[in-house]
Parts: structure tokens; sequence; C-alpha cells
């Protein structure tokens, strides 16, 4: 079963060697705190995981929005715009956490507020669920 950390220590890998090769190496934040805000870094918020299917499998997802902040906050488009094409270009093909590739389900979405860049996406896979009991080949009748 994948969990939320590991999901979130991915990201961060993909996020920050993203932002690396595009000449935008940033800090990672993971507090949840606005202030004192530390300028170029990202933080990145994994919601909670949620499934759904058959006794065989659950197709399971999570919703990921991500936050870079600029090193310039009074003219960041330049920089809000090159963020979000890395970013976006190294999601697109997944993540991958405990060999499984977890893939984007419909669009990334990005969202500049003048200082902040905001990129949204939900990821989505499929496991399988565990064996319980035995298999009818090995059950004793009698």
């Amino acid at each position: 079963m994948i969990h939320w950390k590991e999901i979130d220590d991915a990201l961060g890998a993909v996020v920050s060697a993203a932002l690396k090769a595009a000449n935008l190496p940033a800090v990672r934040e993971r507090k949840d705190v606005k202030a004192p805000l530390v300028r170029r870094s990202y933080r990145i918020d994994v919601g909670q995981t949620d499934g759904m299917g058959t006794d065989d499998y659950a197709e399971t997802g999570c919703d990921i929005e991500i936050y870079f902040y600029p090193a310039d906050g009074t003219r960041p488009r330049d920089e809000l715009n090159a963020a979000a094409d890395a970013i976006r270009t190294a999601l697109r093909e997944g993540v991958t956490v405990q060999d499984v590739v977890l893939i984007p389900e419909d669009d990334i979405t990005c969202d500049a507020d003048g200082e902040t860049l905001t990129v949204m996406l939900r990821l989505t896979w499929i496991e399988t669920a565990e064996e319980t009991g035995e298999f009818m080949e090995e059950m004793v009748y009698g």
C-alpha cells in the first residue's frame, strides 16, 4: 500500500530536480506557516488518499497542490512561467513510488496570482488487494 509520505517524498525529488534543471533551484519548505517566507522555495500539499474498487483491486488517488514562491516577489512573471513549464513537464509522465507509476488523472493546472505559482493535479494508481484466506487448491475438504 502506498502512503502519503512516500508520495510526498517522491514528488519533492521530482520537483527539486525539475526546478534545478530549469536553473531555478529552490528550497523545499515543509512547514505550514506563512511567514517568514523563504524566497525561492516551494511547498507540497498531498491530500488524503481515497479508493474504490472490487475485492481484487482498488483504484486509488490523491489531490496534490504545489506552491512555488519566486526569488523576486515584486516582478516574478518570467520566473513563475519558467517554473510552471518545468514542473508540468516533469510531472506529465507520472511519479514513481514503490515501483508503481502514479499518473496525473487529467490536466496539470497552473495558476499564478502575481506572487505565487500553484500547480494542481490528481495522481491515480491501481493497487491489488491483499490475498486473504486460502487458495482453492490448498483447501482441505473433509
